[in-house]
């Protein structure tokens, strides 16, 4: 068995051990998606600390995803310079940085509002227009300098529940069998290849939606090799949920609070 210190070298990405930072949401990015000052103090101290990947936190691909206050955003090229900074500071400690893109969900402009809408009452056009928001937030990662980007499919956000039989009910191209709703995924995947064949891929999914008719352990394994086949880089696998209460830093015991785990 490989040790944990070990290097290691996945696709694209040499690391220096077998760790890897996994995304959090942090809820402090600027309202259009801009890098704060604290986010660039929270990931330098984490590439000083010697872990052999960071993904970054809750990235939307969208600047009309309301799901989360202070989410980080790659919805335009405007915001490249600040994803750059970012990237370097990871990068002078040797770190590979990937960035993970999600869209907690999806919004459409109806008389001047934005209202969410669920998988099954999204045209195909609309479906479309979420895979160029992910392919296009690649081309903005890879142009910021980060290593690789994580497809986020996990903890009932967007692309978690449109791959969820609970939720996704169409009876088109992309709903019905696993394979149709797990069409979205390959064709984000098959998008960012085209655009950023440098990049590493990897995806965040859950392993069950633990809730009655929702994805199961059996089906998100058929969905991790259909990924697999058609070249996935790595995947992570969670459960259907953001939090584990009485998490405290550098305190013990139980502290009623939350850790946020995108």
């Amino acid at each position: 068995m490989k040790q944990i210190f070990e290097p290691v070298k996945l696709n694209h990405m040499e690391l220096k051990n077998r760790l890897v930072r996994s995304a959090t949401w942090e809820g402090i990015a600027n309202l259009d998606g801009s890098v704060t000052e604290e986010a660039y103090e929270i990931y330098e101290e984490l590439a000083k600390g010697g872990v052999g990947a960071i993904i970054t936190g809750f990235t939307s691909v969208s600047l009309h995803d309301y799901y989360f206050d202070g989410m980080m955003r790659l919805c335009d090229d405007a915001l490249i310079p600040q994803y750059r900074k970012l990237t370097e500071l990871i990068h002078a400690e040797g770190i590979p940085a990937i960035t993970q893109l999600a869209l907690g969900g999806y919004y459409r402009e109806t008389d001047g509002r934005y209202l969410r809408v669920e998988p099954d009452n999204m045209t195909t056009d609309e479906i479309r227009f979420v895979i160029r928001q992910f392919t296009e937030a690649a081309i903005r990662a890879e142009k910021a300098g980060f290593d690789g980007v994580q497809i986020h499919a996990a903890h009932f956000f967007f692309l978690s529940r449109f791959i969820s039989p609970a939720v996704n009910h169409r009876s088109d191209e992309y709903g019905g069998s696993t394979e149709n709703r797990a069409r979205i995924l390959l064709d984000i995947m098959d998008g960012i290849r085209k655009a950023a064949p440098g990049l590493h891929v990897t995806i965040k999914i859950t392993c069950s939606d633990f809730t009655y008719g929702g994805l199961a352990e059996d089906e998100c394994l058929s969905i991790c090799r259909m990924l697999d086949e058609a070249g996935i880089d790595s995947i992570e696998i969670s459960g259907n949920g953001t939090s584990v209460g009485g998490i405290k830093a550098h305190e013990s015991g139980l502290q009623g609070r939350t850790a946020g785990r995108p």
